[in-house]
């Protein structure tokens, strides 16, 4: 009868308590540095993607800024002109064009981001030559805060009066 019991115990598939554990402990060491990569990696990812709609969003408020008539180029509620500013002032558009707003200017994408935008305009006077040239310095940037981390990005662009189409 005692072989019979014996012989029945050894006869049940399964696993022991043990064995589940060093199982368990083996999926948890292998599982939990493939969570952390994915994190990080879809973190990456998320931050890439902000960063290049934000840089779209500046190239594109530069092209808009570039596309205007030169004397219409300035911050609307700035003073000085042009033609009497000195160098690195902040430059108003000419009489009688509104020109840029210089912000922060609330952008959502479509994707739902939000973004803040400012516009300068610069005098930037080029003395190095025999005659110093006037030119405009365009600066725009793109700022957010979420998605973390928050950061900025920031372009510009020189333009003078002969770039300009007439």
């Amino acid at each position: 009868m005692r072989d019979d019991i014996e012989s029945s115990r050894r006869g049940v598939g399964g696993y022991t308590i043990i064995e589940v554990l060093v199982a368990l402990t083996l999926l948890l060491t292998a599982m939990v540095p493939l969570a952390i990569v994915l994190s990080t990696g879809l973190r990456a990812t998320v931050t890439t993607n902000t960063r290049m709609q934000a840089r779209e969003l500046t190239a594109t408020e530069i092209d808009r800024t570039r596309s205007l008539k030169f004397e219409a180029i300035g911050i609307g509620s700035a003073t000085s002109k042009f033609a009497t500013a000195t160098n690195d002032a902040q430059l108003a558009p000419e009489t009688g064009y509104a020109g840029l707003v210089a912000g922060p200017e609330t952008v959502v994408t479509s994707s739902g981001d939000t973004f803040t935008v400012t516009r300068d305009v610069r005098l930037l006077v080029n003395s190095s030559k025999s005659v110093a040239t006037k030119t405009k310095k365009i600066i725009v940037t793109v700022s957010w805060t979420d998605p973390a981390p928050a950061s900025f990005i920031e372009l510009s662009t020189v333009i003078g009066p002969t770039d300009m189409a007439k």
